[in-house]
């Protein structure tokens, strides 16, 4: 067994993977929409309704499906837009009540739409810097009781009460273009992307948040030329997004420090959110993939069977990932294979001295945090990767109390049992890590931080 040492990381970076594609961990059933248009919008979301809602080509209709991928509703949109063969009706949330809302770009409105596909439109008062409209691009229900959503043209934040009560707050940089997508975060405020997306438009690539008070904060993004995209508050506290250009997973926490992945190379990266299984899932724009990264920083990829760009992703109301496949029309369900949760008995933020070590103690659970170990499940080491460069090496235990690299159970751990593995940290050097190992019955790769001073 060899160690990831100093003197061989020039050889290790010969196993630097930026994605590995995987398609046995997920099952995509494809339900093709009826419609006449050319391609369907991105936006897509669970509604209060337990149905997925979606939004068809260029924002003429809004469309409602069961669970089951069966179209029980299409509703069009009165306003036709600026260019008049659509609202641009292009994202979709569930509000605080009861209803679903849309933003329509090409008319300069937000849209509300009741369960039965009552559509009530809303316009915002400013006319945006050519006075044909701000652009209204993402919409996300806040902590406040209201709906918040970004102008791309003009560059600002929006705010409309369940009344249809409109307030607008500009974004300090950036020009003309800016704020793209919204979430809400784990801190009580708004965060959004800042995407000069637009031909001729330039300005800081920033990630902005906003208090329910419209003070708006704004965090560079450390790569230059990026192009920030989607946006999810996280499964671990912080904040996550894409970066379209240069294909970068970026992660921010609730003070702004941002911390940036590799992503998989060509593959055009578009929305992001947090998967039931707790990790982060995101669509691919001209990968024809879909892709996974762990709250450690691990990328995996997966086929979709329809070649296609993809846009909006969001869990449904049935525990399945759902995404839209834009220009093969189709609907999709994303079905998880049993996956179990990572439950940590150790501080992973507490770094050890470089040659000490680190007991690796954890527990397998569900998704309620219930221990689901048992001597019967076999936990696997297989990796140590650096979280900063991607480069994995071979594991070896400390004094061989893990033969072949197996996590041994030891039922005094916690309250149930749990499993334990005694790493080695001899030769690694300062930095982030993650012990990576598979479990019985379970495809997916698992991974446990660690830190090294």
């Amino acid at each position: 067994m060899h160690k990831l040492r100093r003197n061989r990381l020039l050889g290790l970076a010969l196993l630097v993977v930026a994605a590995v594609v995987c398609p046995a961990q997920v099952t995509f059933t494809e339900y093709p929409v009826p419609t006449t248009s050319s391609y369907l919008n991105e936006g897509i979301t669970t509604g209060p309704d337990g149905n997925l809602w979606f939004i068809e080509g260029n924002g003429i209709k809004i469309a409602r499906m069961t669970p089951a991928g069966v179209v029980t509703g299409q509703f069009t949109v009165p306003s036709l837009g600026i260019y008049g063969n659509g609202s641009g009706a292009g994202s979709i949330t569930a509000g605080p009540d009861g209803n679903l809302w849309f933003t329509e770009y090409f008319a300069n409105k937000i849209g509300r739409i009741t369960p039965a596909g009552v559509i009530t439109e809303f316009p915002i008062p400013s006319g945006g810097i050519y006075g044909n409209g701000t652009f209204p691009a993402s919409i996300t229900a806040g902590p406040d009781g209201n709906l918040w959503f970004t102008q791309y043209l003009g560059n600002g934040i929006g705010k409309i009460t369940p009344a249809g009560v409109i307030t607008e707050f500009p974004v300090p940089s950036g020009g003309i273009y800016g704020a793209f997508l919204i979430t809400a975060g784990p801190d009580g405020n708004l965060w959004f992307t800042e995407c000069r997306c637009s031909s001729g438009a330039s300005g800081p690539m920033n990630i902005g948040r906003i208090t329910t008070a419209g003070v708006i904060t704004e965090f560079l993004v450390p790569t230059s030329g990026s192009a920030p995209y989607g946006i999810t508050a996280g499964p671990d506290g912080n904040i996550w997004f894409t970066e379209a250009t240069p294909n970068k997973i970026g992660r921010i926490t609730p003070a702004g420090v941002i911390t940036e992945f590799p992503g998989p190379a060509g593959s055009g990266l578009a929305q992001i959110t947090t998967g039931p299984d707790g990790n982060l899932w995101f669509t691919e724009y001209t990968g024809n993939k879909l892709g996974r990264i762990t709250p450690a920083g691990t990328i995996t990829e997966f086929p979709v069977p329809t070649a296609s760009a993809m846009g909006g992703i969001t869990t449904g109301p049935d525990g399945n990932l759902w995404l839209v496949e834009t220009t093969a029309k189709n609907i999709v369900k994303v079905s998880l294979a049993t996956v179990y949760n990572v439950c940590l008995l150790y501080d992973p933020t507490k770094a050890a001295k470089s040659g000490s070590t680190i007991p690796i103690k954890l527990q397998l659970c569900d998704g309620s945090g219930n221990n689901l170990s048992s001597p019967s499940i076999t936990v696997h080491a297989v990796s140590i990767t650096q979280t900063s460069s991607l480069i994995s090496g071979p594991v070896e235990d400390s004094g061989n109390a893990n033969p072949d690299n197996g996590f041994r159970f030891d039922s005094t751990l916690g309250t149930t049992g749990g499993y334990i593995f005694n790493l080695s940290t001899k030769g690694l050097t300062t930095g982030t890590y993650n012990l990576n190992f598979t479990v019985t019955g379970d495809s997916a790769v698992h991974a446990a931080p660690f830190q090294v001073k």
